[in-house]
């Protein structure tokens, strides 16, 4: 028998009493509510001002949002919008190096490329 992706959710969700609906909302809570590791502060990295400074493009602007070195390493993309008001890129930015900094690596500046001028 040849299942169609379409189909196979169905025949998992046929046999319990779980919609499909209700059950995605369930592994979303989840996903949401998953600790997030906060590493301890090493070299310079004291501190949220220190850690947004050294990421580069505009974050140090924004360290006074942050309470402090575990708030900084657990504050969700919704929280930081909702809450603290802070731009999508920004946002992206932090959490792309929140997360680089749990997997060993400390950040550092990166430049943003200029576009070279099209000659005619």
């Amino acid at each position: 028998m040849i299942l169609s992706k379409s189909r196979v959710p169905q025949l998992l969700f046929s046999s319990c009493s779980v919609n499909n609906a209700s059950f995605s909302r369930i592994i979303i809570r989840n996903i949401q509510n998953k600790q997030k590791s906060v590493p301890e502060p090493r070299g310079q990295f004291i501190d949220p001002k220190s850690f947004l400074e050294q990421c580069g493009r505009g974050c140090n602007e924004l360290a006074d949002k942050f309470r402090d070195w575990e708030h900084l390493f657990t504050a969700s993309s919704y929280e930081m919008k909702s809450e603290m008001g802070i731009p999508a890129k920004q946002r992206k930015w932090i959490l792309s190096w929140t997360e680089h900094y749990r997997n060993g690596i400390d950040p550092y500046i990166i430049l943003i490329r200029s576009k070279k001028k099209k000659k005619k």
